[in-house]
Parts: structure tokens; C-alpha cells; sequence
């Protein structure tokens, strides 16, 4: 049995970034995977507080670029993107006063 239709398996090479959602623990995939993958985000959504963090390939080497925690994450590169950490999670998160 073949591939779907339409599907095409891409190497490594063809990657720009490489994504991990982390809803239980973090493994360290940035150097498990670190195959010339230019960029790693990690999603991380244990304790309830969502958290991002954006990573560069240097020499080999993952470097952080951008984090942040329970706010909304922008990244410049390798393109712009941007989200607001709450809309992660399933559930409603309160409005804040004042």
C-alpha cells in the first residue's frame, strides 16, 4: 500500500522548523533532532500555564531566540508568526480586572 494521494514524504533537508508540542514532559528533541533543522519550537502546556520557546541552529547547537510564558508569543523568524498563549488551552481562561 502506497502513500495517500497528493502526499509526498519531504527529507530533512527540505524542513525549516521543527515543532514538539510538550502537553506532559519535555524530552530534549532539539538535540535528539538537531539534523540541520534550522529552527525548533517547543509548545510546552504542563502545569496549566502555556509556554513557547523559539530556537536557532548554531555551530550544531540549539540557541534560544524568543520564550515566553502564560502571554502572547512573536516570533521575526524564520517567519513572522504570533499567537495568544490562552487560545492553547481547552478550557476558558478568566478575564482580568482592573
Amino acid at each position: 500500500m502506497g502513500a495517500p494521494v497528493g502526499l509526498q514524504a519531504a527529507g530533512v533537508a527540505a524542513v525549516l522548523l521543527l515543532g514538539e508540542i510538550a502537553p506532559f514532559g519535555v524530552i530534549d528533541r532539539p538535540r535528539e533532532h538537531a539534523a540541520g533543522v534550522p529552527y525548533f519550537l517547543r509548545v510546552d502546556l504542563r502545569n496549566r500555564v502555556p509556554a513557547l520557546a523559539l530556537y536557532e541552529l548554531v555551530d550544531g547547537e540549539y540557541h534560544p531566540l524568543a520564550a515566553v510564558a502564560g502571554a502572547g508569543f512573536v516570533m521575526r523568524q524564520p517567519f513572522e508568526f504570533s499567537v495568544d498563549l490562552a487560545d492553547l488551552l481547552d478550557e476558558e481562561v478568566p478575564e482580568r480586572s482592573g
